[in-house]
């Protein structure tokens, strides 16, 4: 014989309320913890804490971040001079996507902020590309603004950029976002900071839009974002960038103080 009992919370409950974790499960206050309930609502995902915590089925078109967290944070300016260390993040495509550099400051509580972004507008021609040397100028020139101690590239299509930005002295490393082992822990620090508002951004419209239209994709390698489908034009590469770059300038931060790049590019 088989027996299966099922507790579910409704879809349309709030997913942050303690009645709500009660309801899909018969164990909590007993033999499961509201603290930890407490604790995981503040950093997991909405689908991933759904699907785990209560036991619901969830569409993968799942916003990522919840509606206003992103736009609710402190608004804060990119550093001015060499004061500050900062990793710069590039998510780069050749055609359909758009190319991103967004800048990390290395500090308690970081700020984020878009420095440039290359993305197909509805004027352009359909065979439109970016303009690979002119993303390459704007890294040198980042470079040369702030005391940039790492850029961390996705290093698809872009090799010969960044061996060619390399040799000029930039301090390059390789970052695949198509890595799950990468970005799931990446995605997972970056949405902590967002939710218990330890980072602050320029409000740039554009980093908006793509966050928003990041998705949670949730398999047996772990949560991360994705676009909502491979041929969606909704683009997520400014999000992508200030994942890698909020990464690795919060690992820098954790292993030592960094010290300064010697400037000979440019």
């Amino acid at each position: 014989a088989f027996f299966l009992s099922w507790w579910q919370a409704s879809p349309e409950a709030d997913w942050r309320a303690p009645e709500t974790w009660q309801a899909a499960n018969p164990g909590y206050g007993d033999l499961q913890d509201p603290e930890d309930f407490a604790a995981a609502v503040r950093r997991t995902p909405e689908a991933e804490f759904r699907t785990k915590r209560l036991n619901e089925f969830v569409s993968s078109q799942q916003a990522w971040l919840p509606s206003g967290a992103w736009t609710e944070l402190e608004h804060a300016e990119p550093p001015e001079g060499k004061e500050v260390p900062v990793v710069l993040g590039f998510d780069g495509s050749f055609s359909g996507d758009a190319s991103v550099v967004v800048g990390v400051t290395i500090e308690e509580e970081p700020r984020v902020w878009l420095i440039r972004a290359w993305e197909k507008q509805p004027t352009d021609r359909d065979d439109w590309r970016v303009d690979i040397s002119e993303v390459e100028a704007e890294i040198v020139k980042a470079c040369q603004q702030w005391q940039v101690v790492e850029v961390a590239c996705d290093p698809y299509r872009w090799q010969r950029s960044m061996e060619a930005l390399e040799a000029q002295g930039i301090p390059i490393t390789e970052f695949a976002s198509s890595s799950p082992a990468r970005m799931v822990p990446a995605c997972a620090k970056f949405y902590d900071a967002v939710m218990s508002g330890t980072i602050s951004h320029d409000h740039s419209p554009l980093m908006e839009r793509h966050l928003s239209n990041a998705v949670l994709k949730v398999d047996r390698l772990g949560p991360r974002i994705v676009k909502e489908h491979k041929s969606s034009p909704r683009k997520i590469d400014a999000a992508v960038s200030a994942i890698i770059a909020f990464d690795r300038a919060t690992s820098t931060r954790e292993i030592e103080k960094p010290k300064p790049v010697p400037m000979f590019y440019g």
